[in-house]
């Protein structure tokens, strides 16, 4: 049976650890090396200050088996009734295949149920396919920066409620 399910650091870690590594394209994209269970345990934990270690939420899909993808986000970040999506992350043989949409689609609704304002995600430059991917799903460009691991990154939002930006 297919679902999205709640993931928790550390009991679920081997589990994004097999995805992350079948899907090391875009984790060596990023970060320019292969994935290992540090980089999961940040995957899954780490926020910016500010954002409390229970507003840090993982996700992941599965039809039974290893996990077909994930989904972290923010709660909180960049203000407080903002959500952020870290990272949305599909082994390469779930690709175009819709489970990126149903994921986000997830995320969505999650970020409405609890009032947030708006949805953000930053992008990588190099990764084109995922702008291309956010804007239909109807994200906007907001800003561009190069952070500090020297990646251009666009950001892009949804607004979700009635906001005033």
């Amino acid at each position: 049976m297919a679902e999205v399910v709640r993931l928790h650091w550390p009991a679920d870690g081997a589990r994004v650890l097999d995805l992350c590594q079948r899907a090391r394209d875009y984790v060596r994209l990023e970060t320019g090396q292969d994935p290992d269970m540090a980089y999961v345990q940040e995957t899954m934990t780490d926020a910016p200050p500010g954002v409390p270690p229970d507003q840090v939420w993982c996700w992941g899909y599965s039809t039974g088996g290893p996990l077909d993808a994930i989904a972290t986000c923010l709660k909180g970040y960049y203000e407080p009734n903002d959500w952020y999506l870290g990272l949305l992350l599909l082994d390469p043989k779930a690709r175009g295949a819709g489970l990126g949409q149903q994921m986000a689609t997830h995320v969505i609704a999650q970020a409405r149920a609890d009032a947030a304002t708006c949805l953000r995600i930053a992008v990588l430059d190099a990764n084109p396919r995922a702008r291309t991917f956010w804007t239909r799903l109807g994200f906007g460009h907001e800003k561009s920066s190069t952070g500090g691991d020297g990646h251009l990154r666009h950001v892009h939002r949804m607004p979700l409620q009635k906001d005033t930006a």
